[in-house]
């Protein structure tokens, strides 16, 4: 549920939450629908700085191309990689 009267940085909070369960966990409908949601709203902040305001629109325009099954469900385990271990 979104909530109007969240701060501006409590939503960037949960914008990088959902950002890295995402990365982590795998994408979700809900996480999906989450994240659009917040990156919409702080992107339509006033007085942010231009730059940051492009950045959060490009990411959103990004996020507004995935489509996740509305039944989908985030994963348990790493596919390439033991616990632990991290791959870039």
């Amino acid at each position: 549920m979104e909530n109007a009267d969240m701060s501006l940085e409590l939503r960037l909070a949960a914008v990088i939450h959902l950002l890295s369960s995402s990365a982590l966990r795998g994408a979700t409908f809900h996480k999906t629908e989450a994240l659009r949601a917040h990156l919409r709203s702080v992107a339509d902040s006033d007085g942010l700085n231009p730059y940051l305001k492009s950045t959060l629109q490009e990411v959103l325009g990004g996020w507004e191309a995935v489509s996740c099954h509305p039944a989908s469900i985030p994963v348990d385990f790493h596919s390439l990689a033991e616990p632990g271990y991290q791959t870039h």
